[in-house]
């Protein structure tokens, strides 16, 4: 089978100790956001819009999370997570995918995920970005 490769900018977010996930009824999961890379854009530009768009929080990135890899029907899907903190909420609107954004503790949020691959990303945050608020 030939594999078409998608890339794609994730983040975690987090605002002293809350973290941020969103609810998807249509794909009845609750996931660490990502998205697509738009042309023209890099990783880092791309995951900035799309936490504005799927949250309405202004964001800024402080680290790199790295990069995971699964399988998606005839896509290999790549996804380059940045670990954020919240400068300021600018809207209510959430992007239409978007049912609920979920804010809540590490403990919580990491037994609410819905993949293996978003819970080991989280874990990294907490390893690496314990300390910052």
């Amino acid at each position: 089978m030939n594999w078409k490769i998608a890339k794609k900018a994730g983040w975690v977010v987090r605002d002293g100790e809350r973290f941020f996930v969103v609810k998807r009824n249509n794909y009845n999961d609750i996931s660490l956001p990502k998205w697509h890379i738009d042309p023209g854009e890099n990783p880092q530009q791309a995951a900035l819009r799309e936490v504005l768009e799927e949250t309405g929080l202004e964001c800024q990135i402080v680290g790199d999370l790295g990069t995971t890899e699964y399988l998606n029907f005839e896509w290999i899907v790549q996804v380059q997570y940045f670990a954020m903190r919240v400068n300021e909420k600018v809207t209510d609107k959430l992007f239409p995918d978007v049912d609920e954004v979920i804010t809540w503790s590490y403990d919580k949020i990491e037994r609410l995920l819905s993949y293996s691959t978003d819970k080991k990303i989280l874990e990294k945050w907490l390893k690496f970005f314990r300390w910052m608020k």
